[in-house]
């Protein structure tokens, strides 16, 4: 990868700590913490991605995962609705509007000077 001279380095610095420092930045970060240390609800992501996994190998294998299905989207309606994950998930589609709009105005901004 083609090192940053000095002054592009400088200011993708200077745009990190301005993104890390917003206020919806911070509640996500706060959250995802929060989600992280939840010992119910990591415990409840792991067994949501070993039934992911059954479901993909049944799948593979040609067998009947209806009611596999059935149970993974009931057991992942509750884990969404639980009130941390719900405002996380919140949060990060936020954030992911914040930086795909800074993504947008540095390409508008590059497609000026070229």
């Amino acid at each position: 990868m083609k090192k940053l001279n000095k002054q592009v380095q400088e200011k993708a610095e200077a745009l990190n700590q301005w993104i890390l420092n917003q206020d919806i930045v911070k509640e996500y970060q706060r959250y995802e913490k929060k989600i992280q240390n939840d010992e119910v609800l990591k415990a409840l992501e792991k067994e949501l991605k070993q039934m992911q996994q059954a479901i993909v190998k049944a799948k593979h294998l040609n067998n009947d995962c209806e009611s596999l299905i059935q149970a993974y989207q009931k057991k992942k309606k509750s884990f969404d609705e639980n009130p941390l994950v719900y405002n996380y998930l919140v949060l990060k589609e936020e954030v992911n509007a914040l930086l795909n709009q800074i993504q947008n105005d540095i390409n508008l901004e590059l497609k000026k000077k070229s």
